[in-house]
């Protein structure tokens, strides 16, 4: 009898000790979800930023070069996840374009690029990459107008 009173006793213990135990995790989940939602507040604020310093960037010289281009890409990857599909859209065609303009200022700048056609339709190419992502610049704010968090 005593063997059976001491096991309903460590069962009872064990039962305290996992009710405690879940109740502890829920709490500290319960936590963590709240941050999460703050840290989703915050990367939508940095990848908002890293947009708005690469166009600056782009409107202040017209030129940008690789490795601040891979920075952005880096940064801005998963935009897609906490961004609408908009939005990431956008973010993906400001790198895009990007690209184009670092690869055209580099054709214009080689000496193997003669004077003629073709060099014609890569400065158009430029100049039209040039334009768009300096006027990028007054449209990110209307962009981003379903995400007051970012501002």
């Amino acid at each position: 009898m005593n063997m059976l009173l001491v096991l309903n006793i460590l069962q009872t213990v064990l039962l305290l000790l996992i009710t405690s135990g879940v109740a502890y995790l829920v709490l500290r989940s319960s936590r963590g979800a709240r941050g999460t939602r703050k840290s989703l507040n915050s990367r939508r604020r940095e990848i908002y930023g890293d947009l708005v310093r690469i166009l600056a960037t782009l409107g202040k010289t017209g030129e940008i070069r690789k490795e601040e281009l891979l920075d952005f890409r880096s940064r801005t990857l998963d935009a897609a996840l906490i961004f609408d599909t908009e939005i990431a859209a956008y973010i993906e065609e400001i790198y895009a374009r990007g690209v184009k303009l670092m690869s055209t200022n580099e054709l214009l700048k080689g000496a193997d690029l003669s004077i003629g056609e073709k060099r014609d339709e890569i400065t158009v190419e430029n100049a039209r990459q040039t334009i768009w992502l300096a006027d990028q610049l007054a449209m990110v704010e209307k962009k981003f107008g379903s995400y007051p968090e970012v501002k």
